[in-house]
């Protein structure tokens, strides 16, 4: 499936393992894929900087989340920032959630009949349904999946990939 990616679109891959490793995630999710695209010079990543998610933003925005998260189930906020990420010694695998939008992501490029999968279809494929997190990380930024998905494909049709 790779060998229709851009270069781009791999580094965003690439990127995103990288992110979970970073934040000591056990898997790639779709939010790391996000976080993968905000840190990348893309069409997707101007998209989401107009809408107010920079890298920066959406890494804070995992960590609010999983913060949260863990206060349902009783576990003080205070234990997230006093123990260090622990990344796994391998690579981390990739969650369903970001296993489906990689597969939204290769449905959009031959919806759109082209030939390589870039950023932008990436960052559609993630919308396309968000998963929980995600759609909690837009929510939570007033950021609607619809209009993010609008504003990447102005980006494209204007040639600012």
């Amino acid at each position: 499936m790779f060998e229709r990616f851009t270069r781009e679109a791999r580094q965003v891959v690439v990127g995103a393992r990288r992110a979970a490793r970073r934040l000591g995630a056990e898997q790639v999710e779709s939010e790391h894929l996000l976080l993968a695209l905000a840190e990348s010079d893309t069409a997707a990543a101007r998209a989401l900087v107009e809408l107010g998610l920079d890298d920066q933003v959406i890494a804070e925005a995992i960590e609010a989340d999983l913060v949260a998260m863990l206060d349902v189930v009783g576990v003080p906020a205070s234990v997230v920032g006093a123990v260090p990420a622990l990344p796994r010694a391998d690579q981390p695998g990739y969650s369903v959630h970001a296993k489906q939008a990689l597969e939204h992501a290769l449905r959009e490029a031959v919806a759109r009949g082209d030939r390589r999968l870039g950023a932008e279809h990436i960052l559609l494929g993630t919308l396309r349904p968000p998963s929980p997190t995600l759609a909690r990380l837009l929510a939570r930024h007033a950021v609607a999946p619809e209009r993010l998905a609008a504003l990447v494909q102005v980006e494209v049709a204007a040639g600012r990939r």
